[in-house]
């Protein structure tokens, strides 16, 4: 490892330029709020919490009866590393040396800076993204299983299942893509179903695709209309607004909101891209709040390092390197986190196949 070929290059000017990145394109932030851990590792507690327990009328003087403590589960693993990488080979920088040449030397020039600004960018959109893809897949199939067709790297497979109980992964008796399905209507029965008990679905995420046949049913479109428009035989397709406004006036669904996750990730096997959006379609995520539980992370080790070549600066969870090598010639861009988007409170939630009579993600 060797210093950066970057002329004048120092790590203040890549800390302003890393300052410069946030987290606003991304879902995770939001939904799984960071949290800086002091170890690698990550725990979410899993309790029964919410009911309404009655107290005993006893007599005066007499012992009070002790009423059960839940218990207290606890599902945890390791805090993965997630890392990217880009190189900067011979060819590349010998166009950086006539840049600069033709810069007359300066190294401040935006057309310099970019040759190394693209690389730090790149880097930490590649992490983020990463940590966004892990955050909507669970959040779609109450797990996460990595394996080669997903991830390329040294650990090859990583695995979290949140152990969602099998009566809170449901399906539909009409799929919702049919004419005659009643999309509405299985809400009701979901929030019905766990009348009793403590768990209160407020908020039904599903990705573009699955709101877009939500919105397209009959059902939905007629609850949504105006008496007028019904009257009328007038419909027309509801935004977002219009059906949670319907949700907050429909009996057993007031309080009862969805959210659209509208994202789309790539992942690159190989040289080779495939672009989709992690919340798979077809599935709706049923959650008592739009907050689901933590972002861990660690600062990476190599912040640690006295005396290295490598410049390194970090934003948030994400640490970006730049270093050279000799053999071959390169100029190395990493982006690195100790990072993991933990659902707590998963086995509280509800996942609902909107394709299938069970669930099937």
């Amino acid at each position: 490892m060797n210093q950066t070929l970057m002329q004048g290059l120092k790590e203040k000017d890549m800390q302003g330029v890393i300052n410069s990145y946030a987290l606003k394109p991304f879902y995770f932030p939001t939904l799984f709020p960071l949290k800086e851990n002091m170890t690698l590792s990550w725990k979410t507690l899993e309790a029964t919490v919410g009911l309404k327990i009655a107290g005993d009328i006893v007599s005066r003087g007499s012992t009070i009866p002790r009423k059960v403590r839940e218990a207290i589960g606890k599902i945890g693993g390791t805090i993965p590393k997630i890392a990217a990488a880009r190189e900067m080979d011979e060819n590349e920088l010998n166009e950086y040396e006539i840049a600069l040449a033709l810069a007359g030397g300066n190294p401040d020039l935006k057309t310099i800076v970019e040759f190394w600004a693209n690389d730090m960018s790149f880097c930490w959109t590649a992490v983020a993204s990463r940590v966004e893809w892990m955050a909507l897949r669970q959040l779609s199939t109450g797990k996460i299983k990595v394996d080669q067709e997903d991830n390329q790297g040294t650990v090859t497979e990583f695995d979290v299942d949140y152990q969602i109980p099998d009566k809170q992964k449901q399906g539909v008796q009409k799929k919702w893509s049919a004419a005659d399905a009643k999309p509405v209507s299985d809400l009701v029965k979901i929030r019905k179903s766990f009348k009793g008990t403590s768990i209160i679905p407020n908020v039904a995420f599903m990705n573009a695709n699955t709101f877009s046949t939500f919105v397209e049913n009959e059902e939905v479109i007629k609850k949504c209309a105006s008496f007028a428009q019904n009257a009328l035989g007038l419909s027309n397709t509801p935004d977002l607004a219009m059906v949670n406004n319907m949700l907050a006036r429909t009996p057993f669904l007031q309080g009862m909101s969805i959210a659209v996750i509208d994202q789309d990730i790539t992942v690159e096997i190989n040289g080779e891209r495939k672009t989709g959006n992690p919340f798979l379609d077809d599935v709706v995520t049923l959650t008592e709040s739009s907050v689901l539980g933590n972002t861990f992370w660690k600062k990476p080790i190599d912040m640690n390092l006295t005396g290295s070549a490598a410049l390194k600066v970090m934003n948030g969870p994400i640490m970006i390197k730049k270093f050279s090598t000799e053999e071959p010639v390169a100029e190395v861009t990493q982006g690195i986190a100790n990072i993991f988007p933990a659902w707590n409170g998963a086995n509280r939630s509800v996942l609902l196949d909107t394709e299938n009579t069970t669930f099937t993600k």
